[in-house]
């Protein structure tokens, strides 16, 4: 019980980051979208918490009762990341000996949180940008639409409007996933959080 206090404790934004003007700017934004179905950006260096401040996003929203699931964009090999996001029907492809439910399936009417989205593959965001527009899926070597209630919020630590501007990421996508941003400044910017953690870290 008590190590399951800690990690609730820890991923309250407030505690986590700091007592700065600029955090409660980021407090500002989770409270204010947390309970609308909007897509939410969430952009900051790397290690700056953006998965923090999903999960707050979450837990503070009408769907805090359903799943959670975070899925690094980076971490997934670029073969197997449709069938990561989308599922597959067995025998879709070679080794596929059944079917298996993809992440955004598996949060219906819960909350999917895509870490470091730049790394999708290009040719899987067409099929993400169709979800988010039809709430539907396909599986792969799936016939029948299967329809989800998938609140989707994504992190970035590049420029995605760069990115569409050099032609690496779909500009309609990126709409789609920036209904609202909420940036995370980092540490070098809020000096006056350093003296907090510094305390919290030698408790």
């Amino acid at each position: 019980k008590h190590l399951v206090d800690h990690v609730h404790h820890v991923l309250s934004p407030r505690e986590t980051f700091g007592p700065s003007g600029a955090i409660g700017k980021v407090i500002a934004d989770i409270e204010r979208v947390a309970k609308s179905n909007f897509s939410v950006l969430i952009v900051g260096e790397t290690g700056s918490g953006k998965e923090v401040v999903a999960r707050a996003i979450h837990q503070s929203s009408n769907r805090a009762r359903q799943p959670f699931v975070p899925v690094d964009c980076g971490a997934v090999p670029e073969a197997l990341f449709e069938s990561e996001l989308f599922g597959h029907e067995r025998g879709a492809f070679t080794g596929a000996d059944q079917k298996t439910v993809g992440k955004i399936e598996e949060t219906h009417t819960g909350t999917l949180f895509l870490d470091e989205i730049p790394n999708m593959p290009f040719a899987s965001q067409a099929k993400l940008l169709r979800v988010l527009q039809e709430k539907t899926l396909y599986r792969l070597g799936g016939v029948k639409p299967i329809h989800v209630d998938t609140r989707m919020l994504t992190a970035s630590g590049q420029d995605l409007e760069a990115l569409c501007d050099q032609g690496s990421f779909r500009s309609d996508l990126y709409f789609r996933l920036n209904e609202y941003t909420i940036s995370i400044p980092p540490l070098r910017k809020r000096c006056e959080d350093i003296p907090y953690l510094a305390k919290r870290f030698m408790d």
